[in-house]
């Protein structure tokens, strides 16, 4: 589940949990949506948010927490995860609740964390990562838009794949023929030789009309000594190295 946003309904009304659910999970880039503690109100709202999660209180008006999620099933727009969460420390209610199809009964107040653990281990995907490689996917883009990269050029976007793919692996860098370009390619369902051709293309058109005092900031040594543009491979390599840099001092900060 590739760069899947995940939605979160919960059935809360304190303003104070609210806050703090909604905190901790903007942080990771989820997004979270709150209902009253009423069955009916509940199915209209995963009706209208169509989250993949659900957080129910196992005593809810109208209906309960079971009929809800039995409505969903019935009416075929269950959510992938049903979680349960009760005041209560009973075995029988936490055996009900896991008996019934809840993923996990939580005793109030939980561990914010351990309901993304639980959610990352089911639904088999690392959102700390997903948020990672939007972050990426976005600062990449700035540098290149203050570069001058032209963003509606295909180059643009070949440029941006494959400098992030260099930050996370750096070694794939002397690897440009036999496994940047390719893997880029693949993602575009295009061929290798367009991918380079396109990048410095992009590559071209940046240095020729783009921002000299960034380039300068980046390719200094370049301009200075008239070597002319920088390869693709020199292009890539100089901005995902200082990127690589950068995100290594704001760990350390």
């Amino acid at each position: 589940m590739e760069n899947k946003e995940l939605r979160i309904l919960f059935s809360e009304q304190s303003a104070e949990q609210t806050s703090a659910i909604k905190r901790f999970f903007d942080e990771k880039g989820i997004k979270t949506f709150f209902c009253t503690k009423d069955g009916k109100e509940v199915l209209h709202a995963i009706e209208q948010v169509k989250p993949q999660v659900v957080v129910l209180d196992v005593f809810l008006s109208s209906i309960d927490a079971i009929g809800v999620k039995k409505a969903c099933e019935k009416n075929g727009n269950s959510p992938e995860l049903f979680f349960a969460a009760g005041a209560y420390d009973s075995e029988k209610i936490a055996y009900q609740m896991v008996n019934a199809g809840f993923a996990f009964y939580f005793l109030k107040p939980y561990d914010y964390s351990c309901l993304l653990d639980r959610i990352e281990e089911l639904m088999g995907i690392d959102f700390t990562d997903q948020l990672l490689d939007t972050d990426l996917e976005y600062k990449v883009s700035e540098i290149l838009h203050t570069m001058g990269v032209p963003a509606h050029i295909k180059g643009y976007h070949f440029l941006r794949q494959a400098i992030i793919m260099v930050i996370k692996d750096p070694e794939v860098i002397s690897l440009v023929t036999k496994r940047l370009y390719p893997d880029v390619a693949q993602l575009n369902k295009t061929t290798a030789s367009r991918v380079e051709r396109a990048i410095r293309h992009a590559i071209e058109v940046a240095w020729d009309r783009g921002n000299v005092e960034v380039m300068n900031d980046y390719f200094g040594y370049t301009i200075n000594n008239m070597r002319g543009k920088p390869t693709n491979s020199e292009f890539i390599a100089m901005i995902s190295d200082r990127m690589r840099l950068a995100m290594k001092k704001e760990r350390l900060c």
